[in-house]
């Protein structure tokens, strides 16, 4: 199946698909207050299924970022399958480091290089967003997966410099828009879950499935 030659998901099944993200993405609030001892919101307000050919405009419009970007790379294998990437711009990380470690922490970062345990801070964070949201969906979608430990791949990125995960021709990529609310604080990043075309038929029966048990159809 070439996701190039057709519509990945209706309007419809984009509907359910982002209710299901939402609920997986209260998983990750929650999971992610608990570790950190802060109060969060986390919220989609956009949810894209984006085919190979759109993912390059899509970065150079929405997220292409001169200062550099921090990227988590987590594979997950189910009847659903792919790489997740949790992109961050650099602002972004430094302000989320801040809210964590508190504001003297800040003033040690820079754009070129983030310390070792602050790597491994957003590394945690990236791991708790990624599973939560991944699991959570998949367990909404009858699924269940497992995991390749997070990586850290931040450093020298920008738009045009992802991982060519990210433009494989035989995946197709849903990308949700996320914000992170700390109480007057707002950071906003992208959470792209890269997945094979084969599972792709398997995701729209899913979503029917859970389309039927919840009366939308």
């Amino acid at each position: 199946m070439n996701p190039e030659h057709r519509d990945i998901l209706t309007e419809l099944e984009k509907d359910a698909f982002k209710e299901i993200i939402n609920i997986a993405f209260g998983k990750a609030a929650a999971s992610l207050a608990d570790i950190i001892g802060l109060y969060v919101i986390l919220s989609v307000p956009k949810v894209e299924i984006l085919q190979p050919g759109e993912i390059q405009q899509f970065i150079e419009r929405e997220i292409n970022e001169t200062k550099g970007l921090n990227i988590i790379e987590q594979y997950y294998i189910g009847k659903i399958r792919g790489a997740a990437f949790l992109v961050l711009s650099y602002e972004n990380s430094k302000l989320l480091l801040s809210l964590l470690d508190g504001e003297e922490q800040q003033e040690s970062l820079n754009f070129s290089s983030i310390a070792m345990l602050e790597q491994e801070t957003v590394t945690e964070i990236g791991n708790i967003i990624i599973g939560a949201c991944v699991s959570k969906t998949a367990e909404l979608l009858k699924d269940f997966v497992t995991y390749t430990p997070p990586r850290f791949i931040g450093g020298k990125f920008s738009g045009y410099d992802l991982p060519q995960k990210l433009f494989d021709k035989e995946t197709y990529a849903i990308v949700l828009k996320t914000l992170f609310q700390f109480e007057n604080k707002d950071i906003s990043g992208h959470l792209f879950l890269i997945n094979s075309v084969e599972s792709l038929d398997w995701l729209k029966k899913a979503i029917h499935d859970y389309m039927k048990h919840y009366g939308y159809e």
